[in-house]
């Protein structure tokens, strides 16, 4: 037999009683041996056993059919009187005397616990034998007698003090205090929440303006490397330019000088003047081309100048341009077309490459006769 037949029970509200195989073998033995007394009429009983016999059969065939409704319904008087009720069953069974006085008893306690924990109740007929049983005197069952009046007047208050003692109705009467400490709990994890969201917030908002200056950053890098170039560019270009004054001046030296002979021939004479003049012309020419060249860079230098300046500004600028484009779209339009225009050489006034052949063809055609 098991511990759960044996009456060894916890204090939990469900378990296999009815339901366990063993328990059934009992329950369909013990109704038997019932019916085959009755069939062959030697209980002898009286008008009152026989409905006491009726309603026992009846308890018997409903704990055979809905063996988990009593298991379910039925913990109080599993654990109190289960190891009895066993007892009582195996010698009901077998070839020992048959004990309807404590058969009854404990049949009639699983029946009113039923009644008082089912959802659906008992059956119409074990509800119509148990209130045939109900209005006996029990004259011949005196133990049960006992037991039918305490199960009427005092085992729903057993039950009630038990359900009140239980675990989880303790627990349940200490939930208003857990509700509050979990209102407590949530207001306080709302407020740390709240906290961090502002923090998160506003880191996001530094990040933000980490991302923006180091965008602009990688700008101005840019920029500054491009001013390099031609900061390069333009003092090449200056010592270039310094090359070609200084040649202007030494071609008449040389021939004044004497490093370049005078001709007794003056048409030799002339021709040597000539060729210094047209070489005095050629540097002219280049030297031109070369302040061009130097006030180009120049000017070059100051537009990457002025945008190395914007960009140093430009974050705070655009976070209120951000607001003030509200009302007019196209605020930041002439700024932006100065950020990132191209760089302008203005190369429309630089002469081209004939441009000094072209003037000495002038003088020549002056020389001409009309």
């Amino acid at each position: 037999m098991s511990d759960v037949i044996d009456g060894a029970l916890s204090g939990e509200e469900s378990h296999v009683f009815f339901a366990d195989n063993t328990m059934q073998m009992y329950l369909a033995r013990a109704r038997d041996r019932l019916d085959n007394l009755i069939d062959h009429n030697e209980t002898g009983a009286s008008s009152e056993g026989e409905k006491v016999q009726k309603f026992i059969k009846a308890t018997l065939n409903e704990m055979i059919h809905m063996p988990a409704v009593f298991d379910s319904s039925c913990s109080f008087n599993i654990k109190h009187i289960g190891s009895k009720f066993v007892e009582c069953l195996q010698a009901a069974g077998s070839s020992k005397n048959y004990d309807a006085d404590t058969m009854l008893s404990c049949c009639y306690r699983f029946v009113v616990e039923l009644e008082l924990k089912s959802a659906n109740g008992m059956s119409q007929f074990l509800n119509m034998t148990w209130n045939e049983v109900s209005d006996l005197d029990f004259l011949e069952f005196p133990t049960a007698a006992t037991q039918v009046r305490w199960a009427r007047n005092h085992m729903s208050i057993n039950l009630l003090r038990e359900y009140i003692n239980h675990p989880h109705i303790a627990t349940l009467k200490e939930l208003p205090a857990a509700i509050r400490t979990s209102e407590e709990a949530r207001e306080k994890s709302n407020d740390e929440m709240s906290k961090r969201e502002l923090r998160v917030n506003a880191l996001q908002d530094k990040l933000k303006g980490y991302e923006n200056a180091y965008n602009f950053v990688g700008l101005y890098q840019g920029f500054s490397k491009l001013r390099g170039d031609k900061a390069k560019e333009r003092d090449a270009t200056f010592y270039f330019l310094i090359l070609l004054g200084l040649c202007l001046l030494l071609v008449p030296l040389l021939k004044l000088l004497g490093v370049v002979a005078h001709e007794v021939d003056l048409i030799r004479e002339s021709l040597s003047i000539a060729a210094l003049f047209a070489l005095e012309l050629m540097i002219i020419y280049f030297f031109r081309i070369t302040l061009q060249n130097f006030r180009s860079i120049k000017a070059q230098l100051l537009q990457i100048d002025l945008r190395m300046t914007l960009c140093q500004f430009i974050n705070s600028y655009v976070e209120f341009a951000s607001d003030a484009r509200k009302d007019d779209k196209e605020l930041l339009n002439k700024f932006e077309q100065i950020i990132f225009s191209g760089i302008v050489s203005d190369e429309s006034v630089i002469p081209s490459t004939f441009d000094g052949l072209e003037q000495v063809a002038k003088i020549v055609d002056g020389f001409k006769p009309r």
